[in-house]
């Protein structure tokens, strides 16, 4: 079940505020529900970080799908419920990114110190195959806009020659000698490995 795909007759029952269920926003957080991404004030939300790690779940934090448990939230809104207390544990996360379906963490008493948490370099080298990187790279370099003066990558790590020489404003013919100087054989429709650009962008001084 993928998450947010509950049937259209879900609809929950009750006013907060006189407002109905669907008028409040829905959980837009990253990651999983948890206290310091939730609004306390949105009844779908004030008891949804809750629900993340249930006791005896392995494996994944949510069992089911967010929207789920912001019906879940309603409902002990509308009947009656209210957080009148400060939490007597702490989520501790996964060492590697959280989402709704691995990974679950888990709920450590307050003393406990916190653990060292890994940075995006170390998950990336220790967790992630070099397919997993090249398609994080061209995704960010996309959302940054670094492609948009070179439509043509290929994969996130790989240029087409001629359309490299046009972005260097270099020759194909000049192209294709260069990398011959580099012990490659290539042709204007050849692909182009991106340490091997860098190291043309070097060698010409751009």
């Amino acid at each position: 079940m993928e998450q947010n795909s509950l049937p259209h007759n879900s609809s929950q029952l009750g006013l907060i505020d006189g407002k109905r269920f669907e008028d409040w926003p829905k959980w837009e957080g990253q990651g999983v529900p948890l206290r310091e991404n939730c609004d306390l004030n949105n009844p779908r939300q004030k008891f949804l970080w809750m629900f993340t790690a249930l006791p005896g779940v392995k494996g994944a934090p949510l069992l089911m799908p967010v929207d789920y448990w912001e019906m879940v939230s309603w409902r002990q809104c509308v009947l009656g419920g209210d957080i009148t207390g400060e939490p007597g544990l702490k989520y501790v996360p996964p060492p590697t990114m959280a989402n709704p379906w691995t990974a679950s963490g888990r709920w450590a008493d307050l003393s406990e110190p916190d653990e060292a948490r890994a940075t995006l370099a170390e998950v990336m080298d220790q967790h992630l195959t070099a397919a997993d990187k090249a398609e994080i790279r061209g995704f960010v370099e996309e959302k940054l806009g670094l492609r948009q003066d070179m439509p043509d990558i290929i994969g996130g790590h790989q240029y087409r020659l001629a359309d490299l020489s046009k972005r260097l404003e270099v020759p194909v013919e000049e192209m294709i000698r260069i990398l011959g100087d580099f012990g490659l054989n290539v042709t204007e429709r050849s692909l182009v490995d991106r340490s091997v650009a860098d190291r043309i962008v070097t060698h010409l001084g751009l």
